[in-house]
């Protein structure tokens, strides 16, 4: 194989195991300031750089095979880099997120619908964000910063609430509960957030 088609299937393979990475490790804040349909495209992104990365591994170990009689090093290169990046995805115990860029989280909620899930983080400095979920592509975010008084929670929002949580919230000890009932419409109705990260109950 000569080096300049080596050096070409380095070149694409290091690409889309960088973009893969960069996707997975930022997807935070992709999901959380992104434009929808920005969002929807750099989502399924992942699963075709992923399968890109497969490919590029599977056609290294051939590309291996084939020369195996005049190896060198820089026929090893694409697939090292693309196993790396599988390894990483698949096995590592440690993962990085820009999620921990962020203030650190002093509670978490989830609220677990039958079509669609939500959950709320407030963080150290006192930041939340609640991210709502659902089916059709459904993701949405509300931020905002909060106060607590006693076992009172007040929500001041820099979007606009969400219909299903409002902003003066109790805190029970097991669960966060909505404390305002106003409602704009008859089909508007309140949900609590059980404390904790989300179990796949439904």
């Amino acid at each position: 194989m000569d080096n300049n088609t080596v050096r070409k299937q380095t070149r694409v393979a290091a690409t889309v195991c960088i973009v893969y990475l960069l996707l997975t490790i930022f997807y935070h804040h992709i999901d959380k300031y992104s434009p929808d349909v920005l969002r929807i495209g750099l989502t399924l992104l992942i699963p075709i750089a992923f399968v890109l990365i497969v490919v590029y591994f599977i056609k290294g170990l051939m590309t291996i095979l084939h020369n195996r009689i005049h190896l060198s090093f820089p026929i090893f290169l694409p697939t090292l880099i693309s196993l790396t990046t599988l390894a990483y995805t698949l096995f590592s115990p440690w993962r990085l997120d820009s999620d921990n860029l962020e203030s650190p989280v002093v509670m978490r909620a989830c609220f677990e619908g039958t079509q669609n899930q939500a959950y709320i983080k407030m963080r150290k400095d006192k930041s939340f964000e609640i991210n709502w979920t659902g089916v059709f592509f459904y993701d949405e975010w509300f931020l905002g910063t909060y106060s607590q008084k006693g076992d009172t929670i007040f929500l001041n929002y820099k979007t606009y609430k969400p219909y299903r949580f409002g902003d003066t919230i109790l805190n029970n000890g097991s669960s966060l509960i909505p404390l305002n009932k106003f409602k704009r419409d008859s089909s508007q109705y309140f949900v609590p957030f059980y404390l904790g990260y989300c179990k796949g109950l439904n």
